[in-house]
């Protein structure tokens, strides 16, 4: 009765463990990039990068950021300017890795794009904008590798 008892028991706890196992299979190499940015960028040894119309001071700012981002991939950036909602489509598009420009936080691309945590910040009349990194939604590798560049930026201004 005992035995009968401890199969049935382990029997219904079956599929929670089942789950578990693809649970634990499925977290492997997290997080992932849907289009394996971070992977091409450290295997080609480039990204590209467009740039918004910047500020001076911003534009240095963009520059550090970019120069981290080359030190810490590996790969070589190549930079283009162009007007914001130009190269936001041309991220969108997949023909660049990255975006540095001023963003409104009630921009409408904020949700087509993960806008990065901003490396400063001003008023512009009613608006708020932040001068940010922005990457392709899903590309979590690389939306981290960024992310991780723009805190040390910020904790340290000048490395």
């Amino acid at each position: 009765m005992l035995d009968e008892e401890l199969t049935e028991e382990a029997f219904a706890l079956r599929p929670f463990f089942i789950i578990a196992c693809l649970a634990l299979a499925a977290c492997g190499n997290y997080p992932r990039d849907v289009s394996g940015t971070l992977d091409r960028i450290e295997s080609s040894r480039k990204f590209t990068v467009g740039l918004a119309a910047l500020r001076p001071v911003d534009h240095a700012k963009a520059r550090a950021l970019i120069a981290r981002l080359e030190r810490a991939t590996g790969a070589r950036a190549t930079v283009d300017a162009g007007p914001l909602e130009s190269q936001l489509a041309r991220l969108e598009a997949g023909e660049l890795d990255l975006v540095v420009a001023e963003i409104a936080e009630d921009s409408p691309w904020t949700a087509p794009v993960a806008v990065i945590e901003p490396l400063s910040v001003r008023r512009e009349g009613e608006r708020t904008l932040g001068l940010s990194a922005v990457a392709a939604n899903g590309e979590n590798q690389w939306i981290a590798a960024i992310e991780r560049q723009v805190r040390d930026s910020l904790a340290k201004p000048h490395a």
